[in-house]
């Protein structure tokens, strides 16, 4: 990386994202092999198909499955990366492998994943492969980690989140105003270039996604890792909870050692 500490920090935190390359090929084509022996014996664990938006599996947690994709991880460039930025010690909590692209609207990880204190979350995306401008790439909103956090209960027609139905409407609901945003805001998504062991990094409040795709047969293999950090002293699920009256439904999170 040849960017100096400072210049990381401002870009990161002018424009709420970051590429860099990890340098570390041979961990990759381990990982790819790895994920494609866990696709084959069809042992993994997927999301919920409402935040699904095709047919091709999110492969949750396969560092329980595979050490490579857990070392990759735990990346010490990325792990590294993160502290210069936010001066805090990063901790690894999930994992998601991505065969093909999503497909999906834009979003910010926090809409999944909320921290008390707030905002202290960032997502890490490390490309497996060069990845193809037709295969749905990446997209980002620059600027777009500066805007209001996503209140469920204030800012959409919200629906009592008794049944996955209901999860799923007001998730289409927070979609919809996302792209309300954006307008409002004249912000733009870009899509940046990535190439095989291509790492981008996006703050908590960074609205991202795949919403093109022009050959969702093409392989677009990426895995993600979310992070939180030590000063984190409780994990919640925004879906069900109102931060403006103090209400937090907290999550059980398990960090990766």
């Amino acid at each position: 990386m040849q960017q100096n500490k400072l210049e990381i920090k401002n870009f990161f935190h002018n424009n709420g994202y970051l590429v860099f390359n990890i340098n570390d090929n041979h961990l990759i084509d381990k990982v790819v092999k790895d994920v494609e022996s866990i696709v084959k014996d069809k042992k993994y664990k997927t999301n919920t198909d409402i935040y699904s938006y095709n047919e091709s599996p999110r492969i949750v947690e396969s560092y329980k499955y595979s050490q490579n994709c857990k070392i990759l991880a735990l990346h010490k460039m990325i792990k590294k990366t993160i502290e210069i930025i936010y001066e805090e010690k990063p901790l690894a909590f999930s994992t998601i492998n991505f065969i093909r692209s999503t497909q999906q609207p834009l979003h910010s990880d926090y809409v999944h994943f909320g921290t008390i204190p707030e905002l202290k979350l960032v997502g890490s995306w490390v490309a497996l492969e060069d990845i193809h401008p037709d295969s749905g790439p990446l997209q980002v909103v620059p600027g777009s980690h500066k805007l209001k956090i996503f209140n469920y209960q204030k800012d959409i027609n919200y629906s009592e989140p008794t049944n996955l139905k209901n999860i799923k409407k007001n998730y289409e609901r927070y979609e919809k105003w996302v792209l309300k945003l954006i307008k409002k805001n004249k912000l733009k998504p870009i899509t940046p270039k990535m190439k095989k062991g291509d790492c981008i990094l996006w703050d908590a409040n960074m609205l991202h996604g795949s919403p093109l795709c022009k050959n969702n047969k093409m392989s677009r293999m990426s895995q993600v890792t979310h992070w939180a950090f030590k000063s984190v002293v409780k994990h919640y699920n925004p879906v069900f909870s109102n931060p403006e009256k103090n209400l937090f439904v907290e999550r059980a999170i398990n960090y990766i050692v």
